[in-house]
């Protein structure tokens, strides 16, 4: 009798936990932020995104970059992809409620599968192409993979950069390493409500993690025009890769796929996921990048300008 008021207890204080940490949550009600280098924006789904679109056709399929995050923005791609736009298209674009995008209130507007249709409107109304080459960083590469599963036809290549996987274990782990630390703290307060003062909290507390994904974790100095954090998207969007498990679909895909890691990425995000991709994918290769953490294509960007033109131009 002892051992079940003890649990009764435990779980009731548990209770009273998450319910004050979903309150303190959902004070942080988003707001759009001044626009940084802003172009006309585009009416996607009901959301105005912003994007930059680069470059022109040469006979190659336009290029489209997904940031990750979630609630991060394609500044994270300013210092490494522009070289692109001497092969082809390049469109840079915020995804809802990120960098320079709108914001909307509504919780249930931040899912990957409304991610997954903004993305399809963005190439059928914007780019105009049938074909798409699609890079994904980081949570980026998820949002590329569940495109890829939904329009394969509209995918020519796709590119994972310090991907995640799609596979419900490893997604778990990876949504709560990050996300106990946050809840532990907004159930003692934070973030603050100030949705300004949110992002700004949220950006600051994953930087404190920077050092530790790159190689040289002295070398911090290379991310630090990758832009804010939006920390409402992020917030219901991770919880939204909970339960997700598609390895079985992406054993079918065909798309010719390659994985770049950093040797001295996360398991979360390096070597293992690659490993365990490339052994799913029908037509997936990978390449290490000895002296890279997390973000290859800052940390080593002569050889990403390298193995990305081959896959991308089909020198290997």
């Amino acid at each position: 009798m002892f051992i079940l008021y003890s649990v009764l207890a435990i779980l009731a204080v548990l209770s009273i936990y998450v319910a004050f940490a979903y309150h303190a949550y959902n004070r942080v009600l988003p707001q759009n932020r001044p626009c940084v280098d802003c172009a006309t924006p585009i009416r996607v789904n009901g959301y105005d995104l912003y994007y930059r679109d680069l470059g022109r056709d040469k006979g190659l399929p336009p290029v489209i970059l997904v940031h990750g995050g979630p609630g991060h923005s394609s500044l994270s791609f300013k210092n490494g992809f522009d070289f692109l736009a001497e092969e082809t298209r390049v469109i840079f674009y915020d995804q809802r409620g990120s960098g320079n995008s709108q914001i909307k209130p509504n919780p249930e507007d931040y899912t990957i599968e409304q991610l997954v249709e903004e993305l399809e409107a963005l190439r059928r109304d914007v780019v105009k192409a049938d074909k798409v080459i699609l890079i994904g960083h980081s949570f980026g590469s998820a949002l590329v993979q569940r495109y890829a599963l939904k329009y394969p036809e509209h995918v020519e290549k796709m590119v994972i950069a310090g991907g995640i996987r799609i596979n419900n274990g490893m997604n778990n782990r990876f949504v709560w390493k990050w996300f106990g630390g946050a809840l532990y703290s907004s159930a003692l307060g934070f973030p603050p409500a100030d949705p300004t003062a949110a992002d700004t909290w949220f950006t600051q507390n994953t930087e404190k993690d920077n050092p530790n994904r790159l190689f040289d974790k002295t070398n911090t100095a290379i991310l630090e025009d990758t832009g804010t954090v939006s920390f409402a998207p992020w917030r219901e969007i991770s919880f939204s890769l909970v339960g997700d498990d598609y390895k079985k679909e992406l054993s079918q895909l065909q798309v010719p796929t390659l994985f770049i890691y950093g040797a001295a990425d996360s398991p979360y995000t390096g070597k293992p996921v690659a490993d365990e991709l490339c052994a799913t994918l029908p037509n997936c290769q990978s390449v290490e990048f000895t002296q890279s953490g997390h973000w290859a294509f800052l940390e080593e960007p002569e050889k990403f300008q390298q193995v990305l033109n081959d896959f991308l131009l089909n020198k290997k």
